[in-house]
């Protein structure tokens, strides 16, 4: 369904910027300031009335990065960015497959949100509470040590580094914004932000393909929002880091669980 508004993007409500919109999406929800949801219920169902549908998905007109998704309600993702394909399929895995967010480096608004002590209900994390039965034991690489022990510590320094100087440049660009610095200055930043965004997942992408760990299915700690105490499958996937990838072996799995649910 395409429903226009009466104008183009979202609301920022960091910057101060906020725009009339079909649907009432919004950047910081949930107090992350990449997070973009809709509160709007109301207007939402009613424009998703018109057609018959099992799941919804709401594309947003705005080059900044950002989307959400919520299991069994709905996900957005903007649509005029470098990392759309991606933040589709990301997004996708919450809301359609109730897949949880594998990485932990980046800042959140809910630290823990996974209690300590209790096996998380998605189906690509585990608290490791029971080695012997883990969730995706049937499709564990062979002989695979548990937990894995992956090249967390060299991987956090990069990444680490690179999430310090993301939330620098991102706080610049809000303060332009809401001291209305000249456009183009704008548009000069948010280039360069876009830049160390490419430079950095191509790092990260040359970083697993050395590792004698790629392709392996084991128990990765690392996981949920969480550096320890939560494991994740595989050393990658969409639900891990940014860039043209599958979803790991075990992401795929649940997918496909969830189109067999709906298809037979």
């Amino acid at each position: 369904m395409f429903k226009p508004s009466e104008e183009s993007g979202c609301d920022e409500p960091r910057p101060g910027i906020f725009k009339n919109t079909a649907l009432n999406a919004t950047f910081n929800s949930l107090g992350s300031e990449r997070y973009l949801l809709t509160e709007d219920n109301k207007s939402l169902r009613d424009i998703a009335a018109h057609v018959p549908y099992d799941t919804l998905f709401i594309m947003i007109n705005h080059k900044r990065y950002g989307g959400g998704g919520i299991y069994n309600l709905y996900c957005t993702f903007t649509v005029d960015n470098q990392w759309y394909e991606y933040l589709f399929l990301h997004e996708f895995g919450h809301s359609f497959a109730g897949l949880a967010d594998e990485y932990y480096t980046s800042s959140v608004a809910y630290n823990e949100f996974y209690p300590r002590g209790v096996e998380p209900a998605e189906p690509n994390i585990t608290a490791l509470l029971d080695p012997k039965n883990i969730k995706w034991k049937d499709s564990l690489t062979p002989h695979i040590e548990i937990p894995t022990p992956w090249e967390k510590e060299s991987f956090d320094k990069i990444d680490l580094a690179y999430q310090k100087i993301r939330r620098e440049i991102n706080e610049k660009i809000t303060r332009m914004k809401r001291e209305k610095a000249p456009q183009a200055e704008v548009e000069k930043v948010e280039q360069e932000s876009d830049r160390l965004s490419r430079d950095h997942a191509k790092k990260v992408n040359d970083y697993f393909s050395k590792s004698r760990f790629r392709d392996k299915v084991g128990v990765f700690e690392g996981a949920g929002y969480s550096a320890k105490g939560l494991y994740r499958p595989m050393l990658d996937c969409l639900m891990f880091t940014k860039g043209k990838k599958p979803f790991c072996k075990v992401c795929e799995q649940a997918v496909i669980r969830v189109i067999k649910y709906y298809s037979e």
